[in-house]
């Protein structure tokens, strides 16, 4: 783990609209404890407009937590560190942080802390699927609040319990738990806390009553909808007003995009365009690709209207975003509203191929549940091991945040590590650039028949063949690039390039390096060599480069192994 930056180093870390008190308390603040509970707090406001320098900050705050020995802010640090990773789709790291905050907080009895915990591991669990979970932590979340007379924690749990409704189709739990929320917010004696939980009841209410009147258009249930619509439409009034007291901008560009959907559900067509138009604006504002509402209240729109092919590649934009950070249920949605325009139009088989990769990517979801579920007790019986040792709870954070990240192989990048440094280059920190260079290339490397190696030799020296084929691409590669085992004998490489030549070249000495080897001592009887494949891209579309890599790295090998594709350009 990095340690902390110098002050003057955190200042391309920090936004320039912070608030004034917030920078005044991060300047004030003497090293330890108190500065690194100034650092969550910045890193908290920060997140609105950039996730890379919000993890950057988040990061910073534990490595002064871990330097002077507090277990407190180093928990604050990891459930700030677990949010942004959720948010950037990085379900393992976000649940390991959470994890490891669970069990510092047993370990140092830091209950009061405990609510917290369980709200931020719910919004994890809910982005990756798993519905049953999130609702749990979230209604043991508010019993702890509760019982602590904790009004922060107790209206972050009401909040987060209306969120979880709606993207569950359950508009009117959420009306409930808002309507808890407002009773909470009338003995709230803390006026700034007031005014965000009003900010945040009045925008999740938009939004059930904007499910609301959909599921009545639904029904034919004309009354309802604009029933409906009107009370949705009065809440964004009152938002606006919070709004005025406590700006956020994520806030505005949801309330904008439940405007949309009202006025489209009203039968005001124009007025649904400008929401939406301004919905996109303030996304383009926050420069993060992480809110879908935009994209969808568009889509909607131009299905209304019947610009169906338009309507498509919003839908598809959505949908890229939401396959990026892994939410499950907002794939689901989006699966389903392009299968039934598909079907609408006719498209029998397009609707029926989205409809097997709806299935496909509901098996990968539950696939991900259980593996974060297993990686959760594989990561508690770690720490309970570490904890018997010798080593201070400092060192056992490091070490656990080293060997998440590791493949204990070869020593590279696991998969996981390798996922989070490519998120990393999309969504990098204001002040992080990649050098003047705006192509990234991607190498997929495969040894060749691998599986020779350990019929003939023996897994312990196809192990060893391993950490060699990871040793020879090191040798290719430069301080900053990416290199890790993606998994069995594959690896991969991610690093700047200047121009597509320089790709190729790159690509074809990984192959050269694994070919040219002197392999007698591990493998006297056999001559190995590695198939490689790459894509060449900017950073924003690097998920379509990874396929296109991998679609090349399995041209290499059906045109005879031992190759590069695509050939030099």
């Amino acid at each position: 783990m990095p340690a902390c930056p110098p002050r003057d180093q955190l200042d391309v870390l920090l936004p320039v609209d912070t608030p004034t008190d917030l920078m005044t308390r991060l300047r004030a603040a003497p090293d330890g404890e108190t500065r690194a509970l100034a650092l969550v707090a910045v890193a908290r406001h920060t997140r609105e407009t950039s996730l890379g320098n919000a993890q950057g900050l988040g990061e910073a705050a534990l490595s002064e937590a871990l330097r002077c020995g507090s277990p407190r802010a180093a928990v604050e640090a990891l459930i700030g560190l677990s949010f942004v990773s959720a948010s950037l789709g990085q379900q393992e790291r976000a649940l390991d942080a959470i994890g490891r905050a669970q069990t510092m907080l047993e370990e140092h009895r830091l209950t009061d802390q405990l609510s917290g915990v369980l709200n931020t591991r719910a919004l994890t669990r809910l982005t990756s699927g798993d519905v049953t979970g999130a609702r749990q932590d979230l209604q043991d979340a508010l019993d702890l609040a509760r019982q602590a007379r904790n009004p922060a924690d107790q209206g972050n749990a009401l909040v987060n319990l209306a969120w979880l409704a709606c993207s569950s189709g359950d508009p009117k739990d959420a009306l409930h738990h808002l309507n808890l929320l407002e009773e909470l917010v009338h003995t709230v004696a803390d006026e700034a806390l007031s005014e965000e939980l009003c900010t945040y009841m009045h925008e999740n209410r938009a939004h059930a009553y904007s499910l609301l009147a959909r599921e009545a258009q639904e029904l034919g249930r004309s009354d309802a909808q604009r029933q409906a619509v009107q009370q949705g439409l009065m809440v964004l009034r009152a938002a606006r007003l919070a709004l005025q007291v406590t700006p956020s901008l994520t806030s505005e560009l949801l309330c904008a995009a439940h405007e949309s959907t009202l006025l489209r559900l009203d039968g005001d067509l124009r007025g649904a365009e400008r929401a939406a138009r301004r919905a996109a604006q303030l996304n383009a504002v926050i420069k993060q690709q992480l809110y879908i509402e935009p994209q969808l209240c568009l889509a909607e729109l131009l299905q209304s209207r019947g610009e169906f092919d338009a309507a498509l590649a919003q839908y598809g934009a959505a949908l890229d975003i939401a396959r990026r950070q892994h939410r499950h249920l907002d794939i689901q949605r989006l699966l389903s509203a392009i299968g039934a325009l598909h079907e609408r139009q006719g498209r029998l088989r397009e609707a029926l191929d989205v409809t097997r990769e709806a299935l496909q990517a509901a098996n990968t979801a539950v696939e991900r549940v259980n593996s974060a579920a297993a990686r959760h007790l594989q990561l508690d019986r770690e720490l309970r091991q570490a904890r018997a040792d010798a080593s201070s709870w400092q060192d056992r954070l490091r070490q656990a945040e080293v060997q998440a990240r590791q493949d204990p192989l070869t020593g590279l990048l696991n998969r996981r590590g390798l996922e989070e440094g490519l998120l990393g280059l999309q969504f990098p920190a204001d002040g992080a650039r990649l050098s003047d260079w705006s192509l990234l290339t991607v190498v997929f490397v495969d040894v060749d028949h691998f599986k020779h190696v350990n019929d003939r030799h023996s897994h312990a020296v196809g192990d060893q063949v391993l950490r060699v084929v990871g040793q020879l691409l090191a040798g290719q590669v430069r301080a900053g690039d990416l290199l890790g085992r993606y998994g069995g004998e594959e690896f991969v490489l991610v690093t700047p390039v200047r121009t597509r030549g320089r790709a190729h070249g790159l690509a074809e000495a990984c192959r050269r390096a694994v070919e040219g080897h002197d392999w007698s001592d591990l493998l006297p009887d056999m001559r190995l060599t590695a198939s490689v494949g790459y894509a060449v891209t900017t950073p924003d579309r690097l998920p379509q480069a990874l396929r296109i890599a991998d679609d090349h790295l399995y041209r290499a090998k059906n045109a005879g192994r031992n190759r590069v594709s695509p050939a030099a350009p």
